[in-house]
């Protein structure tokens, strides 16, 4: 079963406590294990920062605000895959589906998607988005002690839901 079906976050996708100056910097913090592992290419995360800037991720979930950055195509991907990234202090990223009125969103918690079917995008990402939304899981996040640990919490909440 492809990664884009199972939707699983994958321990060696996941950075604890980085340090980002601002949400392009996020990004490509948050894009370094899919590149050092051969998901994707070193161009993935310019294609994301570029996506971001056409259509913000940032969402105002609680506690800590999340962002689900990913590409417009497939053109660096690889092989499908997610990577998230804890950051030590947040980043403002724009909200979602929001206007120039709205605050942007001080996000803790980045999850990067690296996907390669454009069709499979929409059901990975209601899974996320229900994961996302399940505020007990977001806080055990913030406090995973390591990124096994992290990546077991969100691969239950995720797979509790479905």
């Amino acid at each position: 079963m492809d990664q884009e079906s199972k939707f699983e976050l994958l321990a060696e996708c996941v950075q604890l406590d980085i340090s980002a100056s601002d949400w392009q910097d996020a990004i490509e913090e948050a894009c370094q294990p899919l590149i050092r592992s051969g998901y994707v290419k070193d161009g993935y995360p310019a294609d994301v920062i570029a996506r971001e800037k056409q259509w913000a991720t940032g969402l105002p979930t609680m506690p800590v605000g999340v962002a689900i950055p990913h590409a417009l195509t497939p053109d660096n991907v690889i092989d499908a895959q997610i990577a998230a990234c804890r950051l030590v202090s947040p980043v403002k990223f724009a909200q979602s589906g929001g206007t120039e009125e709205d605050e942007d969103i001080d996000v803790h918690l980045v999850f990067v998607l690296a996907l390669k079917d454009p069709k499979k995008q929409l059901h990975l990402l209601q899974k996320l988005m229900v994961a996302i939304s399940d505020e007990a899981m977001l806080t055990a996040l913030l406090h995973a002690d390591t990124p096994s640990d992290f990546s077991n919490i969100f691969n239950g909440s995720a797979a509790s839901d479905h």
